[in-house]
């Protein structure tokens, strides 16, 4: 039995999704509400002592860190390579996801102070924010949001990480356009050239950047690969099925007026019990 514990914006749950999705696995939800701060109760704790999402249980044992549940998804199920076989594409993917995941930062504090906050405060206090940031095991959650809270990441430092995420999108730019790897074979060009867990590392990401307005930063004639890429990836139904997981107890994006992106529904392989 396969049980996923996500939340359904979490960019960490969305990859997992994504990943699960693609291998065809059917899996159980089990969701974790962070805006109830579900996360940090002592089931859930016992499960994952750091308090975020997602948390894979398979089979009764938790994988944890969504990169690595990742990769256990490809080796563990049966289904399409989620890796790719040479050697070389391998540790390009690896680098890859290396500097996506240290680019985690800036994405981080735009989405805290644009939507996770605002959609806190619609339900809590600062004063129940403020005790809840203290209780996050994870010394940088409990840091970015006591600092968020206090008004400390103003427009200069948010402005110093839309130049970060620019410089990730100019190196995403750069591998698609990189000639090191051949398209796969289903024609299109991806990260290391086939479909790979660098894709799904980055997808979430852009939805994300999406949702909160940063979609101007790729176009036909302004990084014109991640475009391209983009398009592609919004065309795989298991991305559909990932970014599309509904806010359970919420309004989405739109309850702060931010915005989704309009995606056709897809049946896929999910159990909610």
């Amino acid at each position: 039995m396969v049980e996923l514990h996500h939340f359904w914006s979490s960019v960490c749950s969305v990859r997992v999704r994504m990943a699960l999705e693609e291998k065809k696995v059917p899996w159980t939800s089990r969701y974790v509400d962070l805006f109830r701060f579900e996360q940090l109760e002592p089931a859930y704790l016992a499960l994952n002592p750091d308090g975020v999402v997602p948390t894979l249980v398979h089979d009764g044992v938790p994988i944890r860190e969504s990169l690595v549940i990742n990769e256990y998804i490809d080796e563990a199920f049966d289904g399409p390579a989620l890796v790719p076989d040479a050697a070389l594409a391998r540790a390009r993917m690896r680098e890859f996801i290396r500097m996506c995941d240290d680019s985690f930062a800036p994405i981080v504090k735009l989405t805290l102070v644009k939507y996770i906050l605002p959609k806190l405060r619609r339900r809590w206090s600062d004063e129940v924010l403020r005790e809840h940031a203290d209780k996050r095991p994870s010394r940088f959650l409990k840091d970015m949001h006591a600092r968020a809270l206090r008004g400390e990441i103003d427009e200069r430092e948010l402005a110093q990480c839309a130049e970060e995420i620019q410089v990730l999108l100019d190196k995403v730019e750069a591998a698609l356009a990189s000639p090191e790897f051949a398209p796969g074979p289903d024609g299109h060009r991806w990260i290391v050239g086939t479909f790979s867990l660098a894709d799904i590392c980055l997808a979430p990401y852009m939805y994300r950047l999406y949702a909160l307005g940063a979609g101007r930063f790729w176009s036909q004639t302004t990084r014109p690969n991640v475009a391209r890429w983009y398009d592609q990836l919004a065309q795989r139904p298991a991305f559909k099925v990932a970014v599309e997981w509904p806010d359970e107890s919420g309004g989405g994006y739109e309850e702060v007026g931010l915005k989704s992106q309009a995606l056709a529904a897809t049946p896929h392989l999910t159990e909610t019990p």
